[in-house]
């Protein structure tokens, strides 16, 4: 038998995938724009305004340009990462919910304690009672 625990909840876990999944795409397609040399994104560069030969500047331009496509690159390889990681979470807590039958989040824990069999609310320190009285 496999010990698995969860480190995060499962509404963690899916929030942390869904992101994930967005930043591979998003570093994916910035990453295959910085490869073609899109001319949008020109911006992001600082310039050395004293350089006079036309070939230095385009060689620091493409060197440029394909440093920040490997970057976005290793992002995106970074996200795929913690795609594995949380949906292994997300995974593991679904397995949990239907072995024991117990969710594996604070909050669903408390959600049904309402009050004791007594019906007090040892929070509030108030009694819970059916009956109205006048």
């Amino acid at each position: 038998m496999k010990l698995q625990w969860p480190i995060c909840g499962p509404k963690l876990s899916l929030c942390c995938s869904i992101i994930s999944v967005w930043g591979i795409i998003q570093f994916l397609l910035m990453g295959v724009f910085f490869y073609m040399e899109a001319a949008p994104l020109l911006d992001d560069f600082e310039f050395d305004h004293n350089t006079t030969n036309t070939k230095v500047f385009k060689d620091n331009l493409s060197s440029a340009y394909s440093q920040r496509a490997h970057n976005c690159w290793i992002a995106a390889f970074l996200y795929v990462g913690l795609l594995v990681i949380a949906g292994s979470q997300f995974i593991t807590n679904q397995k949990q919910l239907v072995e024991t039958g117990h969710p594996t989040s604070m909050a669903t824990r408390f959600s049904g304690l309402a009050a004791d069999e007594n019906g007090f609310n040892r929070q509030y320190q108030m009694q819970y009672n059916s009956e109205q009285t006048e």
